[in-house]
């Protein structure tokens, strides 16, 4: 299996992996092989990158997590952010269900690690990106030995950890230049923004809450928005800022390409006791599976 950018793409290659719409639909199946037309159409998406089938391909391990609950969890969070952005009544209500799913599931598949980054179409990146964040601080609380309440907590703060985001305008989650110090000051404004949208939902414990608002803060005081340092930064949060990091390293984008798992990793490294807490990233490489990551790469 290898992973090839959308410009790289040629009629005629099988896919490794389904590609799935952002309402959950499935666009093209594994399996399938490339056609002109298909190729055309997943420009017209905007997905950046597919998993394509190889001569040496072996038997994929199992994930921790069904594409099931991920694709429920991420169908839930675009409705979630369709409510904030029409100014409706927000409701974490449909979260829930596939939340408990996913924490049940990583418990049940404790051994499974994590492997293969998924490869999502540009609008679908902060439902995905808040998924994938989900299911690296589960896995890491698991190894923690959290109960069920704890992964509960842990799960709902990581999944809706970038929540904040919702309030911004997507002219500006969007732009490609840089931004300008408002813009900049704007989107640094969001952990803030979601602890107070968590707050005042009652079935968001204030643990959970507190996710969204120090993902940001780093273990030297050098983060936002409050600069705080050490064991004064939750441990979800201190969870959730490796794994929030990890995924956005590894994403592939339409306008820019993702590092490598094994780049990923070792910037991550390199700023333990800086960025991140040391225990944390010691944890975190427990749940990568470096094998499967290697022969996708």
């Amino acid at each position: 299996m290898e992973k090839v950018r959308i410009e790289e793409l040629k009629p005629g290659m099988i896919l490794a992996k389904t590609i799935y719409g952002i309402d959950g639909r499935v666009l093209v199946r594994e399996q399938a092989q490339i056609t002109s037309i298909i190729l055309e159409k997943l420009r017209e998406l905007g997905l950046p990158a597919a998993y394509i089938k190889t001569d040496d391909d072996e038997q994929i391990k199992p994930d921790p997590v069904s594409e099931t609950t991920r694709m429920d969890l991420i169908r839930s969070l675009s409705k979630l952010e369709a409510q904030v952005r029409s100014g409706g009544n927000v409701s974490f209500a449909s979260s829930k269900r596939p939340l408990y799913d996913l924490v049940d599931e990583i418990v049940t598949n404790k051994n499974n690690l994590i492997g293969m980054t998924d490869i999502r179409l540009h609008d679908d990146y902060t439902f995905g990106h808040s998924t994938n964040v989900a299911v690296i601080a589960v896995k890491m609380g698991v190894l923690l030995d959290y109960n069920q309440l704890k992964l509960a907590e842990l799960a709902v703060g990581a999944l809706y950890h970038d929540i904040g985001m919702t309030k911004i305008p997507l002219e500006i989650l969007n732009k490609k230049d840089e931004l300008t110090a408002g813009e900049l000051k704007l989107i640094q404004a969001h952990p803030e923004t979601g602890y107070t949208m968590l707050r005042q939902n009652q079935d968001v414990s204030t643990v959970s809450a507190h996710v969204a608002l120090q993902h940001h803060e780093r273990f030297n005081g050098s983060g936002y928005p409050r600069g705080i340092v050490g064991d004064a930064i939750h441990e979800f949060a201190r969870i959730v800022a490796v794994a929030d990091t990890f995924d956005s390293l590894t994403t592939e984008k339409i306008y820019r390409h993702a590092k490598t798992i094994p780049e990923a990793l070792l910037l991550i490294e390199s700023k333990k006791g800086t960025d991140f807490d040391p225990a944390m990233v010691e944890l975190f490489m427990k749940v990568i599976d470096i094998d499967k990551i290697a022969s996708t790469y």
